[in-house]
């Protein structure tokens, strides 16, 4: 299955990028604030990042990987162990969690594995690649 993990690769191509996860974790999008959505580049950063299921920090960058083996069932169950270690809410997110792991297999696998991608609000770039099997 392809997913998306954060990456320090391309880091730096914009002035507000920056990576606070773990390099290779599982990330997920964040639905966008109305500050972000107005300003991507301004103090609050989910217009622009990624957030790690496991360390709850941001990157502006995440690679494809493609992760042989990994089930959907196991895919939803880390979202929704990084949910409740957080102790988000159903309120926290206008999704369900099936929601948001069915718009992330769906996005992932737009790209080939390797893309390093970039998120402007509802629009994933691509700033380059890692080679295939990444």
């Amino acid at each position: 299955m392809r997913v998306f993990v954060a990456t320090s690769a391309t880091q730096g191509t914009r002035a507000s990028d920056s990576m606070r996860c773990v390099d290779g974790e599982l990330v997920w999008l964040r639905d966008v604030c109305p500050a972000s959505r107005r300003r991507p580049d301004g103090p609050c950063e989910c217009g622009r990042s990624f957030s790690g299921l496991s360390s709850n920090n941001y990157t502006t960058t995440a690679v494809v990987r493609d992760i042989p083996g990994l089930t959907r069932t196991e895919y939803e169950a880390a979202l929704t162990a990084s949910f409740d270690a957080q102790e988000w809410c159903p309120c926290c997110t206008s999704r369900s969690v099936e929601e948001v792991i069915d718009e992330l297999i769906r996005l992932a696998g737009v790209f080939p594995a390797g893309a390093v991608l970039e998120r402007r609000i509802n629009d994933l770039n691509l700033r380059g690649s890692l080679g295939s099997g990444a």
